[in-house]
């Protein structure tokens, strides 16, 4: 018979692998997020505690979700020198690579 509750049991490293994946992956749903327990009732201090997010940047999202909507929630471009190269220069370079020298 099974037990009526499983519960995960990850290592200290294992768990912060998975908040780091959620940090990085899941930007714009882990704001959603943030601001879904807002709106139910949750301080900023208690999302960012839950979230693993310093309290301010969960109010900088729920004040940036309040003046833009959802629209508000993808990152905005960055300032700065665009990237060097073409999505194809990566190919570029393997077949380069790949040729045999003469």
């Amino acid at each position: 018979m099974r037990p009526a509750h499983v519960y995960a049991k990850p290592t200290d490293q294992q768990y912060h692998e998975v908040v780091d994946a959620l940090h990085r992956q899941w930007r714009v749903p882990a704001r959603a997020v943030m601001i879904l327990l807002s709106a139910n009732g949750m301080s900023a201090a208690e999302i960012g505690a839950l979230l693993h997010y310093d309290p301010r940047t969960v109010r900088r999202w729920i004040t940036r979700h309040d003046g833009e909507g959802p629209a508000g929630l993808p990152d905005r471009p960055r300032r700065g020198r665009p990237r060097l190269g073409s999505p194809r220069l990566g190919e570029r370079i393997r077949a380069l690579l790949a040729t045999p020298k003469a």
